[in-house]
């Protein structure tokens, strides 16, 4: 079979168009993937905290000196830390939850709306054990902690 001038035209625009298609899911693809996290050991000298720093890339949470249990209540409160007595513990080894750590995430512009999905990703990431759910009792969340058996 001989391609004629417009068959083959038409099929190179063909391949332009599905190669650009496929560039621009990758694309949007590595965009995802584009956050970076990461969390470290208690810092000596520095007092607990949380801040929070927008700008045109993305959105940055530095948090220093968090007991992994506020860590969580952070991020399942989504910006509105769930209150230290309606977190509700239920696991072996409670001291473990008491250990103080640090927390930075980075989120690009695109992804700030995933903002606390992504921590609490992360947080099930470095702390598998534990298994975090929340309930709604009289309009106030419940944050309950246990052993993942």
């Amino acid at each position: 079979m001989e391609l004629t001038k417009p068959t083959f035209a038409m099929a190179t625009i063909c391949l332009n168009i599905s190669y650009c298609k496929l560039k621009e899911e990758l694309s949007e693809h590595t965009q995802l993937q584009l956050y970076q996290y990461g969390f470290s050991g208690f810092k000596s000298g520095y007092t607990s905290g949380l801040r929070i720093k927008k700008n045109s890339r993305g959105q940055t949470l530095t948090v220093l000196n968090y007991t992994v249990e506020q860590l969580f209540a952070v991020a399942y409160g989504a910006g509105m830390p769930i209150k230290h007595d309606h977190n509700i513990i239920d696991v072996t080894e409670r001291i473990k939850l008491q250990e103080s750590r640090c927390y930075k995430l980075f989120v690009p512009q695109q992804q700030i709306a995933n903002f606390y999905s992504i921590m609490q990703q992360n947080l099930k990431l470095e702390f598998p054990a534990y298994k975090i759910t929340i309930e709604l009792i009289d309009n106030e969340k419940y944050m309950i902690i246990t052993d993942i058996v």
